[in-house]
């Protein structure tokens, strides 16, 4: 059964009101999370002189990766996410940006702020999330680009991972044509690829339930990313792990 309403947004928060300090380490840290973390992001805009913007951001994680590889540097750095503990860890370990808190239905932000904006892992957090590109749509400036990054209810390891962890069963609304759609009735011509076939590593990784140590490991990095590589010649893309909708607005 889906749950919806105040439940719904009781099992949001009472999992994304801590700052994951362990997740954050994890995720910009580890060998071979950090490099596949990275190569989701790869080609996201840093405009010269520009603004950009996250939004859930999180404790900062893909903004401090992003800042790691980016080949320019951007006038102005913006992470926002609904959490305060989480605002404030991210603004204590990622010098290059500023943080914000605000809701993704009600962005603080004026129209057309922002040259990039990027929005990962947070649509399949909403009830309704048309309002929220909506205002994605708003803050973006003319001639800018935004990314929605999200991952796949089609995916086996998607379907896993919304098994078990409950708060994440919004992800199962997700396919590459369904979001594609949902943001074409806010923007015109968005581009939709996919990324990672099955990325068992974060599985395998996970810092909670997994092996993380593994990663530092030269031979399991390789064994773990051929598997991937594999599996991604047979697994059609369409079930692929990861949505991306990029938009020119």
């Amino acid at each position: 059964m889906r749950v919806v309403g105040e439940r719904f947004r009781d099992l949001q928060r009472s999992f994304f009101e801590h700052a994951d300090v362990e997740h954050f380490h994890w995720q910009t840290t580890n060998p071979l999370i950090t490099a596949t973390e990275r190569e989701l992001l790869a080609g996201f805009p840093f405009p010269p002189r520009g603004a950009v913007l996250e939004v859930g951001c999180g404790e900062g994680g893909n903004l401090a990766n992003l800042a790691a590889v980016a080949s320019s540097e951007a006038r102005l750095v913006v992470g926002m996410d609904l959490f305060e503990r989480k605002v404030a860890f991210g603004q204590r370990q990622v010098a290059t940006a500023r943080f914000v808190c605000g809701d993704a239905l009600a962005l603080p932000f004026k129209d057309g702020s922002f040259d990039a904006v990027l929005c990962r892992d947070l649509l399949h957090h909403l009830e309704d999330r048309g309002p929220a590109i909506a205002e994605l749509r708003r803050i973006c400036r003319p001639g800018g680009e935004l990314w929605i990054l999200e991952p796949n209810g089609r995916n086996p390891l998607m379907i896993l991972l919304a098994a078990i962890r409950p708060h994440e069963r919004g992800l199962l609304r997700n396919s590459a044509d369904r979001l594609g759609t949902l943001v074409a009735e806010h923007f015109p011509g968005p581009k939709v690829e996919v990324r990672q076939p099955l990325p068992i590593y974060r599985l395998v990784l996970h810092h909670k339930f997994g092996l993380p140590r593994l990663g530092e490991h030269r031979v399991a990095r390789s064994l773990m990313l051929g598997v991937e590589r594999a599996i991604g010649v047979i697994l059609p893309r369409r079930w692929w792990g990861y949505i991306l909708v990029k938009v020119k607005t």
